[in-house]
């Protein structure tokens, strides 16, 4: 350990051992000298771990887990913490990070390629293949930070790849037009009917309401079903212009003392004001005079837009959609399909594709596009008229018949 003065503070060193047997250095600039002492005893801490040739995936991943807890968002911990427990743990639970090679990498993509779905029962799908090859990469670039590991092994062996035999499978977006959208709030509003002959209580009326909004919300906003859920009803902002402010995201997974946990959406992007039509304003009014009637004293503006106390549950939401569907005799879609049934009407009326962007919360035009290219299939028939009228305009030149050269003379 060393410590040395220069111009701007102090630069504090620290020397450890790497496997090979060479030096590794470690650094770091501090301004003030009082501060010297607390960065030694940092530099000396990771020196034991950087020289530390015993680290396990079973240590390094609980690690990780807890450094997602810490520095990114609950869901997507989560997500990669399930990834991690599920399909990287079993493998490699008691190898060294060290001793990680290529053979270890490409016999553990083989087990993952022979691997079938538990909800499908089949194989697992090769975004979900690269989705656990990226979780796995995100834990070895923790191992490099936090404890100095250079192993390029994973990356060496590469990510998932597609099936060069296989078939190509049609990527097909399901969504719904207004028409069919109209029929399946019909069949749901003909349930809440029965509900309420059937002397529901005001409770469960309210529910059942709340739940035709929500889908209305998601059909005419083009919300994601978590940014639905997260609405409250001063993020409804009445007027001429009437639209929805998205701030937030719900995560249905999750409750912390009994509610659902509220989270930042999903990007910067994310927060956005959605224009909303005159029709869906006239619904949530309605509806927020409902639910004044309804709560009486209890009412707050805090209360979620689509739930009252707390959001619908997506079983509660999900039972009621499936019936719905069933009785008007459509197709079953996902919830989220009713997001790219909003891009449709968007694009249907010829919009932009940056102001569909922008609507969706998307980080850039690059992904919607890449989501909702196939709905563009007329811009290349465009494009090979345009070439068609050019070589038009250039025949009908071609033709144009040539003076002859006394007139020209004259």
């Amino acid at each position: 350990m060393s410590v040395a003065k220069t111009k701007n503070g102090y630069l504090v060193q620290t020397y450890y051992t790497k496997k090979d047997g060479t030096r590794g250095r470690l650094s770091k600039r501090v301004k003030r000298y009082s501060d010297v002492a607390r960065v030694k005893a940092e530099l000396e801490e990771m020196a034991k771990k950087y020289s530390d040739y015993t680290l396990t995936f079973d240590d390094l991943i609980k690690e990780y887990i807890d450094w997602l807890k810490n520095n990114r968002r609950l869901t997507t911990s989560q997500n990669a913490g399930k990834k991690l427990k599920n399909h990287v743990l079993p493998y490699f639970r008691h190898v060294k990070v060290r001793d990680l090679d290529y053979v270890h990498v490409q016999r553990w993509k083989e087990r993952i390629n022979s691997l079938v779905s538990d909800k499908t029962s089949k194989p697992l799908t090769l975004v979900y293949k690269r989705n656990l090859y990226t979780a796995f990469h995100g834990l070895m670039s923790f191992a490099l930070k936090a404890y100095g590991i250079e192993n390029n092994a994973l990356q060496r062996a590469g990510n998932f790849i597609a099936d060069p035999n296989a078939k190509p499978e049609e990527k097909k977006l399901h969504y719904w037009t207004a028409e069919k959208f109209t029929k399946f709030t019909s069949a749901m509003m003909e349930i809440i009917d029965e509900d309420t002959k059937r002397d529901a209580s005001a409770y469960d009326l309210m529910e059942n309401q709340g739940i035709l909004v929500f889908y209305h919300i998601l059909f005419y906003g083009g919300l994601r079903r978590g940014e639905a859920n997260a609405l409250q009803i001063k993020d409804f902002h009445d007027g001429e212009h009437p639209y929805l402010s998205i701030t937030k995201s719900v995560s249905m997974k999750n409750k912390i003392d009994g509610k659902y946990l509220v989270t930042n959406p999903k990007n910067t992007q994310s927060v956005r004001n959605v224009p909303i039509p005159r029709h869906l304003a006239e619904l949530l009014r309605d509806h927020i005079d409902n639910m004044k009637l309804c709560y009486e004293k209890e009412f707050q503006n805090d209360f979620f837009l689509c739930g009252g106390r707390q959001p619908i549950p997506d079983t509660t939401a999900d039972l009621l959609k499936e019936e719905a569907e069933k009785r008007a005799g459509l197709p079953h879609i996902r919830v989220h399909d009713l997001r790219h049934s909003y891009a449709s009407l968007l694009i249907n009326k010829g919009t932009d594709i940056s102001v569909i962007s922008r609507l969706m919360g998307h980080g850039s035009t690059d992904i919607t596009y890449k989501i909702y290219s196939h709905f563009y299939p007329e811009t290349n028939y465009t494009a090979i008229e345009g070439i068609d009228d050019l070589m038009g305009e250039s025949e009908t030149k071609d033709k144009k018949p040539k003076k002859k050269e006394e007139e020209m003379e004259l």
